[in-house]
């Protein structure tokens, strides 16, 4: 087994593309939890600088609505 360094930049550089995809089971609950009328906090360890490409990213992979994001 081999261990990867962490590269922040590298991370950042991939963030700042706005590509992540959904994890299905995550968009699965996401839906469901909507469906059931509950009120949707979402939690990213991503930084406050890139909320802006979350965002987008976000909806693009299906998470439309939420009453909170946090960064």
């Amino acid at each position: 087994m081999s261990l990867e360094v962490f590269d922040h930049e590298k991370f950042n550089n991939w963030v700042e593309k706005g590509v992540a995809p959904a994890i299905e089971p995550s968009l699965k609950l996401y839906e469901d939890v909507l469906n059931l009328g509950f009120k949707v906090i979402l939690l990213t360890g991503w930084s406050e600088r890139h909320r802006s490409v979350t965002v987008d990213n976000l909806i693009n992979v299906g998470f439309k609505e939420w009453d909170q994001l946090i960064l």
